[in-house]
């Protein structure tokens, strides 16, 4: 009997956190950052500053603050509630973006309420993003987790798929809706997927811990992820793959950029390539999760890492010959089209494998700090992206896409050379010294 209710309780849990996925695909999706929200910077200021801004501000301030995150969350043995307050704050800074786009028109302030009220929502998503992770960790089996985030990823991007239409019409002169009304009804749409995914999360039924370290000092919790970076190569070198793999991807939100601005491609051809970018996402996920038991997240990163490598190679050259050829208009937009196919294919392997292969590698008494540090470094990483567009203004859009190549070099090398599963023990954890307490109770 028990048995029975754990197993109908880990099938609740899985169908929450799928219903989850598939909302906040849908959400993403409607405010897709490489595509909807460059093309709503694009509408209101030409600096390639500010376009480069946006991924950053999304994913970067996601990742930065949740080694502080670590230090407070460890105490507390249910993590859903601390979940369930950001969310508040993410309802909040969304909802200050629509309002702004339904009825502001100087560009200086929607670009002002833009940062601020998008900014607040990543900063919320963010510290709520180690909460969700615990929770996987404990609601989903192990083996299990790679077929889950699949699942996730998968009916995510059918809801993308819908979602694409949307965005097309809407950015198309047919819907008559003048910009930036145009926008607030698609941030209106996003913001409401977004609230029903977090509401689903939040009915996850999670086990309390049955250990509760004391919380530390964000320093401690700092210096303890250090010594356990410099006595754990395999960490050492997922940290690598993954930041470099974050460099790789900070050319994809000139893609469309370049060949409107440069090329003459029509702008609707936005909702074209995410239409491609859900599409060929929900193969790949659907792809990944039937084989990631199989094949292991190690070598799923592996491919991730090459189909990036191909891509930057292919727009580099698209970059470079384009012009002498004289390829233009919708000529040139149709060329990004297996562009965006391989930059789909890179993040599903990611958005599969990544989080997997992470817990994998982290022993269950570390897994806060393995997972707080991770995202905070990586936190920086994205943020320092941001430049990318200081790197259009002054050396121009192939030299980007050149410094990304390099990027997916080191990535590749870097899961090549990784192992598939944590240290049995690590030297680091015998010296009390340096130990946090999460280490030694547990």
């Amino acid at each position: 009997m028990t048995f029975s209710r754990n197993a109908r309780t880990v099938r609740r849990n899985f169908r929450l956190g799928v219903l989850n996925g598939m909302l906040s695909g849908l959400g993403e999706a409607l405010l897709d950052p490489t595509l909807v929200q460059v093309a709503f910077i694009n509408h209101l200021s030409a600096s390639p500053l500010l376009v480069g801004l946006v991924v950053p501000l999304r994913d970067g301030v996601w990742y930065l603050p949740q080694l502080w995150v670590s230090s407070h969350l460890q105490s507390q043995p249910i993590k859903v509630t601390y979940y369930a307050r950001m969310s508040v704050l993410r309802a909040a800074g969304l909802g200050a973006l629509c309002l702004a786009a339904l009825t502001l028109h100087d560009p200086a302030w929607l670009l002002a309420v833009y940062f601020l009220g998008y900014g607040l929502y990543a900063l919320a998503a963010g510290l709520a993003g180690l909460p969700y992770l615990e929770m996987v960790s404990k609601t989903i089996p192990p083996r299990q987790r790679g077929l889950y985030f699949a699942w996730r990823l998968t009916l995510g991007g059918l809801m993308a798929l819908g979602a694409s239409l949307v965005v097309r019409w809407l950015l198309s002169e047919p819907a008559g809706l003048a910009f930036p009304r145009n926008f607030g009804v698609l941030f209106s749409l996003a913001t409401l997927a977004f609230g029903l995914a977090m509401f689903a999360l939040q009915h996850t039924h999670e086990p309390p811990d049955l250990t509760t370290p004391a919380p530390v000092s964000p320093g401690r919790q700092f210096r303890r992820a250090v010594t356990l970076v410099r006595h754990d190569r395999n960490y050492l070198r997922f940290l690598t793959m993954r930041g470099a793999l974050m460099l790789g991807g900070c050319a994809s939100p000139f893609f469309a950029v370049f060949v409107q601005r440069q090329l003459g491609a029509p702008p609707e051809m936005v909702g074209v390539y995410l239409a491609v970018v859900a599409g060929v996402g929900l193969v790949s996920n659907m792809l990944y999760g039937r084989f990631s038991v199989r094949l292991g997240h190690r070598r799923i990163m592996v491919l991730a890492s090459g189909l990036g490598l191909v891509m930057s190679a292919l727009v580099l050259a698209f970059a470079l010959l384009a012009w002498p050829l004289g390829v233009r208009g919708m000529t040139a937009a149709l060329c990004l089209l297996p562009v965006y196919a391989f930059l789909s294919t890179r993040e599903a392997g990611i958005g599969v494998a990544g989080y997997s292969l992470l817990m994998e590698i982290s022993p269950a008494a570390e897994r806060s700090v393995y997972l707080g540090f991770s995202n905070s470094i990586l936190g920086i990483i994205l943020l320092s992206t941001g430049l990318s567009g200081l790197v259009v203004e002054r050396w121009g859009f192939a030299a980007l896409v050149g410094l990304t190549l390099v990027a997916y070099v080191v990535a590749m090398t870097a899961a090549l050379t990784m192992r598939d599963s944590a240290r049995e023990s690590l030297k680091v954890m015998s010296e009390p010294d340096v130990g946090s307490s999460a280490s030694r109770r547990n």
